[in-house]
């Protein structure tokens, strides 16, 4: 019998790196017909952005063991992005409120281009949002120049199960270690 070690951690729990070849990725259509456009967030909605992403992680149960880790992952990194001259984000409107959000980081040599994967918040899920945020976020990377995406969430949540797989990607079982390590080295 295989007893359980009594000193895993939380954040070595199952995560799933998905990678794209960007030349299989489909064209992108301006828009879809929910009438949603996606569209760039502006760097003063760096704040509103974030609280949406979160918002979609804190309702997500799957992520609850992860939820304090991915918070601060995300923060420190949205901060960062934020800061730089053009932030890389794409996000869903409706009305006066952001619905979905999508962070990213063109730099090539960056071990998760989708820094929060395409995020919808619970009431809006399920009508293809996630998948075409998702499209348009590797698009946008694509005219960043980047040939190759890769993008890691929480092995067997919705994202991993539905939306990720899409677009031709390769996925495998990974840790989300050495992502945080290359965070704290980009912030030094």
């Amino acid at each position: 019998m295989v007893e359980a070690s009594p000193m895993i951690r939380r954040h070595d729990s199952p995560w799933r790196r998905f990678s794209w070849s960007l030349s299989s990725v489909p064209s992108l259509a301006p828009s879809f017909s929910s009438g949603d456009l996606i569209h760039l967030a502006k760097r003063e909605e760096g704040e509103e952005v974030l609280q949406t992403i979160l918002l979609s992680l804190a309702m997500d149960s799957s992520w609850n063991d992860s939820y304090a880790m991915a918070e601060r992952y995300l923060t420190s990194t949205l901060g960062r992005l934020f800061n730089e001259s053009e932030p890389l984000c794409l996000v869903i409107q409706k009305g006066s409120r952001l619905i979905a959000a999508s962070l990213l980081n063109p730099d090539p040599d960056s071990a998760n281009h989708l820094v929060s994967g395409p995020m919808v918040t619970t009431e809006y899920r399920n009508r293809g949002i996630g998948s075409h945020l998702l499209q348009a976020s590797l698009a946008a990377l694509q005219e960043r120049g980047l040939s190759r995406v890769t993008g890691m969430t929480r092995d067997k949540t919705v994202a991993a199960r539905h939306v990720y797989p899409k677009f031709g990607s390769i996925s495998e079982v990974s840790s989300f270690i050495g992502v945080l390590d290359g965070n704290r080295k980009a912030k030094a």
